[in-house]
C-alpha cells in the first residue's frame, strides 16, 4: 500500500527495484533443490542393516521447504519495496509485515549520481545515488529499471519550480 500524497502533491514516477536482484536467489534455491532431491534418490538408503530412508527424506524435505521458503521471503521484500518520486520528494518504502517509509524532500537533494556498470546497462537498469543537505551520507536507490528515464524525470523535478497554483512546498517535509 503505497504512502498517501500530501495535498497538491503529483506522483511522477513509481517503481520497484530490477527483477535481476532476485535471480540470484532464484538460482539458488533451485540449485538446494535440485541438490536436495539428487542426494535423496542417489544415497543408499541402508547404512549396514539400519535403514535410513526416513532421515534421508526428512532431511531432503527439510532442505527444499527452508529454500523455498527463503526465494519467497526474497521475493516479498522485493514486490513490497518502492520507489516513488513526486514533485515534492522522492519516497522509499519497504517491509512485509511492518512497513517503513522513508522520504527525502527534492528541495533538500544537494547531488544526485547515476552509476550503470556494463550488466546494469545490459537490462537497462542502474543505480541511483541521492546526497541530500541534514543526512548522513550518501541514499542509493539501487537497480532501478529504467533508470535514466528514473533519473531524468527526478532531475526535471528538482529543477522545476513549484506552480503558482500549488502551495510551496514546506521546508524540510
Amino acid at each position: 500500500m503505497p504512502t498517501q500524497l500530501m495535498p497538491g502533491e503529483r506522483s511522477i514516477a513509481l517503481v520497484r527495484q530490477h527483477w535481476s536482484v532476485l535471480a540470484g536467489h532464484v538460482l539458488g534455491a533451485i540449485v538446494v533443490i535440485v541438490v536436495a532431491i539428487v542426494l535423496d534418490v542417489k544415497l543408499p538408503t541402508k547404512v549396514g542393516s539400519t535403514s535410513i530412508s526416513t532421515v534421508k527424506n526428512i532431511v531432503a524435505l527439510v532442505l527444499i521447504v527452508a529454500s523455498v521458503l527463503w526465494a519467497g521471503l526474497r521475493i516479498l521484500r522485493w514486490r513490497f519495496a518502492t520507489y516513488h518520486l513526486t514533485d515534492r520528494r522522492i519516497i522509499m518504502e519497504g517491509g512485509i509485515l511492518s512497513r517503513t517509509a522513508e522520504t527525502i524532500p527534492l528541495d533538500r537533494i544537494q547531488n544526485t549520481v547515476i552509476h550503470r556498470p556494463f550488466g546494469d546497462r545490459l537490462i537497462g537498469a542502474g543505480d541511483i545515488e541521492i546526497e541530500s543537505a541534514g543526512r548522513d551520507g550518501v541514499e542509493v536507490l539501487h537497480r532501478i529499471p529504467k533508470a535514466e528515464a528514473f533519473y531524468n524525470e527526478l532531475l526535471t523535478e528538482m529543477n522545476t519550480p513549484p506552480s503558482a497554483g500549488a502551495p510551496p512546498r514546506p521546508a524540510g517535509l
